[in-house]
């Protein structure tokens, strides 16, 4: 019953604010002629929009921890996502989003749990109230902080679908050049607002966890000075599976900005509860060589005891998510990133307006002796981002028809066995997007 008041009044929302765009162009008819269909929705009450996503991937010879690997796998996911915000006034609106992904898979046979049209669900429901001196949203919400080390995907286990949080968030602005936000998340691991529910976990460190993950935090941001703004935060995870204790991570970044060409980004947070503690370094050191090329040099740091927070997601590479053991197997999960370290060297390249190119080599290793081999030798990594856009305004004056290929490679080291060594790893995907 719930859910059927719920997707009643977002169908009345949607309805409502077509109407209203359709009666203001209406009565001012010669306004049609030359105003664009954005233009009037840009002065309706109701904005609307969606997006569609395409991506074939596939992968082989994935090492984890325990001893063996992802094996061959080839899939197909197709998201489809529509929204829409109501404006009851400049400070005041209400938005919502629809959305469905379902996938085909070639590789291993019989395995697709993610059948077309199974399950639609609203991943995005929030009230935001905002005033000059603070704001307020309260709902499902996607929150991204920084360069998302700490807090970025509240729904790991299906993947990219969603990253939303339930949480309530309070932002002070009171405060020049400066904001503060208070926040707090409660994000059970079946979706609550779904349309023939599936009953996904999307939390949970096993797929049979049928909790929740909770926390929250204080996050600063500052740019009082323009050539060195800086965050500070404190952020806590009080529920989480076989979690037996709080952690709690403080932590500060720094952009400096070093002239013209060079720039940088150091983020350092120490995490600790009652039985552990453990640090995270993430740094970036990028020259700007010429207008469309840029070189950087990084290291990422993860003690052996770190807790991910809400940032089970891919990072720095898409590749090596799935090197994290399974809790099935006895490891921590899938995204989990700790007891990692990784010194990289990337390159930028845009050899033309619409094609961008990001390539990174890193050696990984472990700061723990936690493998299945007998060194802490992780491997190389290798990553290719080629993104492109091609083509805009196709049927209105902010569509968009985008995507990228990406490709990744490791080798594994001696913290893997001699049989997974033997073996190249590999990720492919392509991706095609269109937005509206």
């Amino acid at each position: 019953m719930k859910m059927r008041y719920t997707a009643i009044l977002l169908a009345t929302a949607f309805a409502c604010g077509t109407t209203m765009a359709k009666e203001s162009a209406e009565e001012t008819p010669s306004a049609v002629a030359t105003v664009s269909a954005e233009e009037i929705q840009k002065e309706s009450q109701f904005k609307w929009g969606g997006d569609f996503r395409f991506r074939t991937v596939y992968m082989n010879h994935i090492p984890n921890e325990t001893g063996a690997d992802s094996g061959e796998r080839s899939f197909q996911r197709y998201r489809t996502r529509v929204w829409g915000e109501y404006h009851q006034s400049d400070n005041l609106f209400v938005k919502g989003r629809l959305l469905n992904e379902f996938r085909t898979v070639q590789k291993p046979d019989g395995n697709n749990p993610w059948s077309a049209m199974d399950e639609t669900i609203i991943d995005t429901l929030f009230v935001d109230y905002q005033q000059d001196l603070f704001g307020v949203r309260i709902g499902r919400q996607d929150m991204i902080y920084g360069t998302g080390k700490v807090i970025l995907d509240g729904t790991p286990l299906d993947g990219s679908r969603t990253i939303y949080f339930d949480a309530a968030k309070a932002t002070y602005k009171g405060i020049e050049d400066t904001t503060v936000d208070v926040f707090g998340m409660y994000t059970r691991a079946k979706n609550q607002l779904a349309l023939h529910s599936q009953d996904r976990n999307l939390v949970g460190l096993d797929p049979a966890y049928d909790g929740a993950e909770a926390g929250g935090g204080v996050y600063v941001k500052n740019n009082a000075a323009e050539q060195l703004p800086w965050e500070t935060y404190w952020v806590t995870k009080t529920k989480e599976q076989h979690l037996t204790d709080h952690f709690h991570t403080v932590g500060g970044r720094l952009m400096p900005k070093f002239g013209d060409h060079l720039s940088g980004n150091l983020e350092v947070a120490y995490q600790s509860n009652k039985d552990n503690s453990a640090y995270m370094v993430d740094a970036l050191l990028d020259w700007q060589m010429a207008e469309r090329i840029k070189l950087g040099l990084g290291y990422y740091h993860l003690s052996a005891d770190w807790n991910p927070m809400f940032a089970r997601w891919p990072q720095y590479s898409e590749l090596y998510v799935y090197s994290f053991t399974p809790t099935t197997a006895g490891g921590d999960g899938i995204g989990y990133w700790s007891n990692a370290s990784m010194p990289h060297v990337d390159l930028s390249i845009s050899p033309i307006e619409k094609l961008k190119c990001d390539l990174l080599l890193g050696y990984m290793f472990a700061p723990g002796k936690s493998g299945p081999g007998d060194g802490r030798e992780r491997g190389w990594l290798f990553t290719w981002w080629n993104k492109y856009t091609l083509m805009e305004n196709l049927l209105s004056d902010k569509d968009k028809l985008f995507g990228h290929v990406l490709i990744e490679l490791f080798e594994p080291g001696d913290f893997y066995t001699e049989a997974q060594q033997e073996n190249l790893a590999s990720f492919v995907r392509f991706e095609l997007s269109y937005s509206f």
